[in-house]
C-alpha cells in the first residue's frame, strides 16, 4: 500500500496522502496508527492477538476494540471486531446470561390421595387383536398404578367417558 502510494505520488508529482497519513520505516500509518490493509487473514490475526490470548482474556467487543485501536486502524474496524467477538465460539459457549430471573420458583404441591389425580392417554393404530386396535391408559399420579382398557381408534369422547366410568 505504501509502495503504491509512493508510486502514485511520483507519477502525479503531488502529495497523495493528507496530513492524517504518514510513513514510518516503510509502514503506512493513519493518524499515528498502523494501517492494516484489506486482508481478512491479517485483520483476523491482529484481532486474535488482542482478544484470544490469555492475557487479553476474551474481553468483549468494546475492550477488544480499545486494545486493537491503540496501535492499528482499518476502515470499519469496529464492525469487524463486533462480528469477530460476536461469533467467537469459546465466548459464545461461556458467556454469562445477564437477564433477571424469569420468576420465583414455587414447589409443586404434593399429592396424597390415591386416584385423586389421573392421567389418561390413548395408544392408537395398533394391530387388530380381538376386534380392538387401541388401548386407553389411565394412570394414578400418586401410586403410578395403571389400568389398560382395550378400545378402538375411532372411539368418541362419549365412548371414552363410558370406558373411563366402567
Amino acid at each position: 500500500m505504501a509502495k503504491a502510494a509512493r508510486e502514485l505520488q511520483q507519477a502525479l508529482g503531488k502529495t497523495v496522502c493528507s496530513m492524517e497519513w504518514s510513513e514510518d520505516n516503510g509502514v503506512l500509518q493513519f493518524r499515528g496508527k498502523i494501517y492494516v490493509p484489506r486482508n481478512i487473514e491479517l485483520q483476523r490475526r491482529v484481532v486474535s492477538l488482542c482478544h484470544d490470548t490469555k492475557v487479553a482474556g476474551h474481553s468483549g467487543h468494546w475492550k477488544t476494540l480499545e486494545l486493537v485501536s491503540k496501535d492499528y486502524w482499518w476502515p470499519q474496524i469496529s464492525r469487524y471486531i463486533g462480528q469477530y467477538v460476536g461469533t467467537y465460539d469459546l465466548c459464545l459457549r461461556t458467556k454469562l446470561i445477564r437477564q433477571t430471573p424469569v420468576g420465583e420458583l414455587h414447589p409443586l404441591w404434593i399429592l396424597d390421595l390415591h386416584w385423586d389425580t389421573l392421567s389418561v392417554d390413548f395408544v392408537v393404530e395398533l394391530f387388530l387383536s380381538s376386534g380392538h386396535d387401541a388401548v386407553m391408559t389411565v394412570i394414578d399420579s400418586v401410586s403410578k398404578r395403571s389400568h389398560f382398557i382395550l378400545t378402538h381408534t375411532t372411539v368418541t369422547a362419549e365412548g371414552a367417558a363410558r370406558l373411563f366410568l366402567h
